[in-house]
């Protein structure tokens, strides 16, 4: 494990909101007046680019019950109707955009969010499959990937994925503790997640992602300590350990979780900081932000050998410079904009039926946008930045102001600064999200901080 040197003292100075920058600019720049015009525009400027290949991701919101603690876009739902009409949507929208692309077909990467994927039966996967590839080419090594809940989630989902080709799965853990899972109403043993690792290993799956979060009410050290052990003992090849977003004027459910006991700022930096020295003792290193994986896997060594890459889907092995997105709330990018399906279902699927596109809102980026959104994109995925090297697609660039702004972060051991080149430290790993603000042109003076003069914070906590 590269040694980290973090301490307590560090992460509660660290700690404030600030944007995860799975985009830049960030969401809550984007425009409300984007709509089906601006994204044909988007997506033919795509189309111009025949020769590149796409990631596309198709969300799948629905869920049989809430988890409070939850900050994804879902429908909660026991409707088989409403599932059938949501999936023939889908089949409208992929054709659509297909269409709109031309002969722009090839896809390296494919995952498939939600929600709960697995709210489908098996037979409806495989029918969204057919529509996906009856309209686009998967490479042979494309990467296959989905999220899925332990519970929900069967052997023969498991046989169905592993016959359309998918090999990664990503399965929600949280907390393994009782007592936890009954307060934020998470309804899963850790024998159902033991089970299906087991079985998904045993059908071919050669990735197996697990995501904890920490910050929980109900959370101790003791606890959580025993959830870290219990999942190492499972061997994920990555982990993710996410941060509690406490967002109740975005999530009203998560009002509820206020009456039980949420961990303060030093309990979430011991918990924190446990996870840290529990899984580096099993053998996960950090590949940034709160993403770990064992050494022998692909996403540690594009760390090491310089091609990482990081999209909506997250971290990746298999980049590509755009994405088309399917599905309500689904964020695409392409064509120098991002856009975003609309966040409710109906409106969604009102427009795709209506023959438009499901785009509400998104922003077509401008010169200093690519800049900047380059500069953090190689901070976050290559662990440096090289302002000579940004000069060749970019022209002239003059970081100063930025570079001033690094320095306390710099004495504070998460990077060294050169007259023009950023180096991110091991422990600067885990604080990246800082490092990247630096270079956001959108947080001006107190807004730096997260939130806008007399409004709720618009992001969540960064430790």
């Amino acid at each position: 494990m590269t040694r980290l040197d973090v301490d307590q003292d560090l992460v509660l100075r660290m700690a404030r909101p600030g944007p995860r920058y799975t985009s830049y600019p960030t969401a809550p720049e984007w425009r409300d007046d984007f709509g089906d015009a601006e994204g044909r525009a988007a997506l033919a400027r795509a189309a111009e680019r025949a020769g590149e290949p796409l990631s596309l991701y198709v969300h799948l919101p629905f869920c049989e019950r809430l988890c409070l603690f939850c900050g994804c876009t879902v429908e909660i739902t026991r409707s088989a109707e409403r599932v059938e009409r949501y999936l023939e949507t889908l089949e409208i929208e992929i054709a659509r955009a297909a269409e709109l692309l031309g002969g722009r077909r090839a896809v390296v990467q494919l995952h498939l969010g939600g929600g709960t994927p697995t709210h489908l039966t098996p037979e409806q996967l495989v029918r969204l499959q057919r529509a996906i590839t009856g309209h686009f080419a998967l490479a042979d090594d494309a990467e296959l990937s989905i999220e899925v809940h332990p519970r929900v989630t069967t052997a023969a989902h498991v046989d169905a994925l592993a016959g359309l080709g998918f090999r990664r799965i990503s399965l929600g853990v949280q907390d393994l503790d009782p007592t936890v899972q009954a307060v934020v109403r998470r309804d899963q043993t850790a024998e159902q997640t033991i089970e299906l690792v087991r079985y998904a290993r045993e059908r071919g799956f050669t990735g197996v992602n697990l995501d904890l979060m920490y910050g929980l009410p109900a959370q101790t050290e003791a606890t959580f300590a025993a959830t870290l052990d219990a999942v190492a003992a499972m061997r994920p090849d990555r982990l993710a350990v996410y941060a509690y977003a406490h967002v109740p004027w975005l999530k009203p459910a998560q009002r509820a979780l206020e009456r039980a006991d949420l961990p303060g700022p030093l309990e979430r930096a011991r918990l924190f900081l446990l996870a840290l020295e529990r899984l580096g003792a099993t053998g996960y290193e950090v590949i940034g932000l709160d993403h770990f994986a064992l050494c022998e896997d692909a996403l540690y060594r594009s760390l090491e050998n310089g091609t990482l890459h990081r999209n909506f889907m997250g971290y990746t092995t298999h980049p590509a410079a755009e994405s088309v997105a399917f599905g309500m709330s689904a964020i695409g990018d392409l064509g120098g904009a991002f856009l975003q399906n609309a966040r409710d279902t109906r409106d969604w699927e009102r427009r795709v039926r209506g023959g438009a596109l499901g785009t509400a809102r998104g922003l077509v980026r401008s010169h200093d946008d690519d800049l900047r959104r380059a500069a953090i994109q190689s901070i976050m995925c290559r662990m440096r930045l090289d302002q000579d090297e940004l000069e060749r697609d970019f022209g002239p660039v003059d970081f100063a102001a930025e570079w001033r702004a690094l320095e306390p972060l710099a004495h504070q051991g998460l990077c060294t600064l050169e007259p023009r080149r950023l180096t991110v430290l091991p422990r600067g790993r885990l604080f990246l999200r800082h490092l990247a603000m630096a270079f956001d042109a959108y947080l001006p003076g107190g807004r730096a901080r997260g939130a806008p003069a007399g409004g709720e914070p618009r992001f969540s906590q960064t430790v």
